[in-house]
């Protein structure tokens, strides 16, 4: 599994028909900072994307962690942070996609999150490539108007949720001027 194969279905999946107005996209650079990288992952960046990969034999089986630009319109943080643009929301939206997928991809947003820094939704949901599923788990940052997601992707829902979570916990998201 490549990290190429991760970030371009698993964003199209993510983004499509959820952000469609497009104005500014990614966060400012330096406002996502990690010392998230395990001994033998791989870092690799291409098109704003960055990425960590880990494959047998260092893991057990494929797994990915990464994060890049959304592209939003407006004060969005505000409206999530006023739960005018909310879960149900966006889920209602990918709800359709999800039909129209017809199995072959899942999202679903399982929770608001508002920071003093930044508001977003945090997901779930699955996507089939060459080889069957592959389960995604991930966050909607955005700051004012401008956004980033941040995912992790595995074999094993439970693996793509640990991923994230340690992701998360080494990760911090800052508000620059």
């Amino acid at each position: 599994m490549k990290l190429r194969n991760f970030t371009k279905t698993g964003l199209m999946i993510l983004l499509c028909g959820l952000l469609a107005a497009c104005q500014t996209s990614g966060l400012k650079p330096g406002s996502i900072q990690t010392n998230y990288a395990p001994s033998g992952w791989t870092k690799k960046t291409k098109n704003g994307v960055t990425g960590y990969i880990c494959q047998p034999p260092v893991c057990k089986s494929d797994r990915a962690i990464g994060y890049g630009p959304i592209r939003v319109s407006g004060n969005f943080e505000k409206e999530i942070k006023e739960n005018d643009i909310s879960a149900e929301l966006f889920n209602a939206v990918a709800n359709v996609y999800n039909v129209a997928a017809k199995g072959k991809t899942r999202m679903s947003i399982t929770r608001r999150v508002v920071t003093n820094t930044y508001a977003g939704f945090d997901f779930s949901g699955y996507i089939h490539d060459r080889k069957g599923r592959v389960w995604l788990k991930g966050r909607f940052v955005v700051q004012e108007n401008r956004g980033s997601v941040i995912f992790s992707g595995a074999r094993s829902r439970s693996v793509a949720n640990t991923y994230f979570n340690r992701y998360i916990r080494n990760t911090t998201i800052r508000r620059l001027p």
